[in-house]
């Protein structure tokens, strides 16, 4: 049987490769302050999962400044440096939750909050025998689509072929439940719809990879 505790096991790696110490107590201490709220159906969300160092969330801030962006990313480093322009920039709107993105659904009750959903370059973790390690899967479609509100969108970002590709078969295997909008449209690559570069996609062009997006749409 599957336990919660496996389910909602979070692979990879939650610090970077430096070895520059940080104060965790000082760490806990600010994410106590920018602490995920509890949900109010009569607010519009932005859910921004796998946020990196944060830059996807400081856009949503910027230009849904109406909206609540709810920040979810494990990476200490990432939400360190978000934590930072937040408070420098004296931003209000972002809230953090720092761990799985499958624990928000578990802990609230079903109703449509989500206006939008970002989930830009997840990790593809390309070996085969890993597979079964990435987020996106009909599974995880199905677990969100409740939290979704009616024709609210995901969109979602990759440079990797073999999960651009696995993407594409989750998202026929779900069709009765979101519409591919951009699906019949030359208007895949990512900068056809967004001009700010984030540390992963900068990775992706020096390594030669194109970052492609693709908007699904609830039903």
């Amino acid at each position: 049987m599957t336990t919660n505790k496996f389910k909602n096991r979070l692979f990879g790696r939650t610090r970077g490769r430096s070895k520059k110490k940080i104060d965790i107590k000082n760490y806990l201490s600010k994410l106590e302050k920018y602490k995920l709220p509890k949900f109010d159906k009569n607010i519009n969300y932005i859910l921004d999962i796998g946020t990196g160092y944060g830059e996807t969330s400081i856009y949503l801030s910027k230009y849904f400044p109406n909206s609540i962006i709810i920040s979810c990313e494990k990476y200490i480093d990432g939400n360190l440096n978000l934590l930072q322009k937040i408070d420098t920039n004296r931003i209000k709107n972002i809230f953090l939750h720092p761990g799985n993105v499958l624990e928000i659904f578990e802990n609230n009750i079903k109703q449509q909050y989500f206006e939008k959903v970002w989930i830009f370059f997840p990790d593809p973790w390309p070996k085969k025998k890993h597979f079964k390690r990435r987020l996106i899967n009909v599974d995880f479609l199905k677990t969100i689509y409740p939290f979704i509100k009616n024709h609210g969108q995901i969109s979602i970002v990759t440079d990797s072929t073999s999960y651009y590709r696995f993407i594409i078969k989750t998202i026929f295997n779900s069709k009765k439940q979101y519409i591919w909008k951009n699906q019949h449209t030359s208007h895949l690559n990512f900068k056809d719809y967004y001009s700010f570069e984030t540390k992963y996609y900068k990775k992706a062009i020096i390594s030669s990879r194109k970052p492609s997006l693709l908007i699904l749409e609830k039903i």
